[in-house]
């Protein structure tokens, strides 16, 4: 049960965008999502199913065709490419969480595209506008932009009994989820049972798997994980744009690193907070999503703040800034002082994380290694 366990959540994680386009009475409930910022509660509870599409190393012809190169993330790219081919042509719908210049961009260019008629079918392309700011009218604008898109999918779905009992049920079954997510994630940082490369997917299904199905198949996981012998290496966070696939987990663990954290909502970020599900749901829901997502609009404060408490036995930091990025780069200043703080070494890569590293990359995590290595034995003795 426990390797199936593993298997099947990483299945959970890599398969469901790949295989759109495959049938299409199973993807007639669907919601395809650019960034996990769209929250799944809603998705369930208007009797849908939600997707997340993340980069990869498959190519992107039809979709580099239309998009500028360095300004859209691979993510997007796969999005794009899946639409233009249509593969998405029977899903429910797509929906981009404006959490992004690129995001929102996309949404006016897969618009666009309709309009123009270079997209032969497209679902509604739809667009959630969650504010992520401390302002007083932000609660309130925030549960006004939830309540419109649940109420625009659940007529997409026309499941009649989407209302107030169905979010907060979906609410209640996502907890659980969460709570199994958390004590995967606590095998990895407090006892280093399991390298990040299986961790990553095993933690970032939570988003596309019915979150019954998720508590089960994660605590099968959890306990075979538990009675592991502890790791050794080089105890390593990734920082920077958030990852959203295990390429770059595969080219830092090769190098004899164990990623442990990672300032990602598909790793350590997938838990995040549970949504309170004794006040009004709608309201629980968007402000959950607006104080735990990690996104381009996370307020740098609070992104700082996460990121300390993940640098708790870590030894050294790995900062991904491609070439696409456009936010957390301007973060990075204070992110560098704030290492030199704690003494932490750390280095900046600038390439696409889904791709190979450059021979001159591999050499700099290597010198990053050995140095996370030395302070790892003064700090263990």
């Amino acid at each position: 049960m426990s390797t199936n366990a593993i298997a099947e959540l990483t299945a959970d994680f890599e398969e469901p965008f790949r295989e759109l386009g495959r049938d299409a009475d199973r993807d007639g409930d669907a919601v395809v999502i650019s960034w996990p910022s769209v929250p799944v509660e809603i998705v369930r509870a208007a009797g849908l199913r939600p997707v997340c599409a993340r980069g990869s190393a498959e190519p992107t012809p039809a979709a580099d065709a239309v998009l500028e190169p360095e300004l859209f993330p691979n993510r997007l790219h796969q999005l794009v490419e899946a639409a233009l081919t249509g593969r998405l042509a029977h899903v429910a719908a797509i929906v981009l969480p404006r959490t992004s210049d690129p995001d929102y961009k996309c949404f006016l260019y897969l618009r666009e595209l309709a309009r123009r008629g270079g997209v032969a079918a497209l679902p509604p392309v739809l667009l959630f506008d969650l504010l992520h700011s401390t302002g007083a009218e932000v609660p309130a604008y925030d549960a006004a932009r939830t309540r419109e898109l649940f109420e625009r999918l659940a007529g997409i779905s026309r499941r009649r009994s989407a209302g107030p009992d169905a979010l907060r049920a979906a609410s209640l079954a996502a907890n659980t989820a969460r709570r199994a997510a958390r004590r995967l994630d606590a095998l990895r940082r407090e006892e280093l049972k399991i390298r990040g490369l299986e961790a990553l997917p095993l933690l970032g299904a939570l988003w596309q798997t019915a979150p019954e199905r998720y508590a089960a198949l994660a605590t099968a996981a959890a306990d075979a994980i538990a009675a592991r012998p502890p790791l050794s290496g080089a105890r390593v966070l990734l920082a920077g744009a958030p990852v959203d696939s295990r390429a770059l987990h595969a080219e830092l663990e090769t190098l004899g690193a164990v990623v442990v954290a990672e300032a990602s909502p598909f790793g350590s970020g997938a838990a995040g907070e549970d949504v309170d599900v004794a006040a009004d749901p709608v309201v629980a829901i968007a402000d959950r999503y607006r104080t735990s997502t990690i996104d381009a609009r996370t307020p740098l404060t609070a992104l700082e703040r996460r990121i300390e408490s993940l640098l708790r036995s870590v030894d050294a930091v790995v900062i991904s800034l491609p070439p696409d990025d456009a936010s957390f780069g301007w973060d990075y200043p204070r992110l560098r002082r704030l290492l030199e703080r704690r003494s932490l070494p750390h280095v900046v890569l600038r390439h696409d994380p889904v791709r190979a590293l450059a021979a001159a990359d591999r050499g700099r995590v290597d010198a990053l290694l050995a140095t996370a290595a030395a302070r790892q034995e003064a700090r263990v003795g």
